[in-house]
């Protein structure tokens, strides 16, 4: 299931001021069980990548946060990524 744009807009609204200077970042949570006795526990872990560019598929009817910069990704993809009258904003 995804999270739409109206249920993520629901949530930012309803987040207090004090939060407006907080970043923003993709987290993802992993799980890595021990492999055998000498390992002392499971581990949890959390890593997080800064959203540093928004971009607006009207093709997928998605709306990507990435981590890399509009230049990157364009590196990646080539020059007519964000094209075909998409939107793209870049977040630096």
């Amino acid at each position: 299931m995804k999270m739409t744009l109206k249920e993520l807009k629901n949530f930012l609204n309803g987040l207090p001021e004090r939060f407006d200077s907080y970043a923003i970042v993709n987290g993802e949570v992993g799980y890595v069980p021990k492999e055998d006795d000498k390992d002392e526990d499971d581990v949890v872990y959390r890593c997080d990548k800064p959203i540093v560019t928004l971009y607006v598929d009207e093709n997928t009817n998605e709306v990507c946060f990435f981590h890399q910069t509009d230049k990157e990704v364009t590196e990646i993809a080539g020059e007519g990524y964000f094209d075909d009258g998409m939107d793209e904003e870049d977040g630096k």
